[in-house]
């Protein structure tokens, strides 16, 4: 038991330096700061790509409705999105995933569905 008892009470023997606890934090530091904006450029990646996938069924949706009634719906984007719910045309009106708001406008026949935070989706190569 003696033995046992002056193990535990030498001292400069257990623990970390200083010196190794400032290396510690400073490696954790410098990993942090190499991840972090990867981590943030993946949310912003997400929403784009949400708002993107978004913006591909309001327009399928809005073709296959001037398919049935031979005209886009009318009024406001949140007008003609609810037009399409209650036409069962999509299932829920679909949100933008930065907050913003989606708009569809009719020019020459052809409609463009864009977001005001993402922009308008890239036309599709025919």
């Amino acid at each position: 038991m003696k033995g046992v008892q002056r193990a535990a009470t030498r001292t400069g023997e257990a623990g970390f330096t200083l010196m190794e606890l400032v290396v510690a934090v400073f490696i954790v530091a410098v990993m942090a700061a190499v991840v972090t904006p990867h981590l943030l450029g993946i949310g912003q990646n997400a929403e784009s790509n949400a708002c993107e996938q978004n913006q591909r069924m309001i327009r399928a949706a809005l073709s296959e409705y001037y398919l049935i009634y031979h005209n886009y719906p009318q009024g406001t984007a949140d007008e003609q999105l609810k037009t399409l719910k209650d036409a069962k045309l999509i299932e829920s009106i679909p949100e933008e995933p930065s907050g913003g708001h989606y708009q569809i406008t009719e020019t020459d026949g052809e409609v463009e569905v864009s977001c005001d935070v993402h922009g308008e989706l890239p036309k599709s190569k025919s």
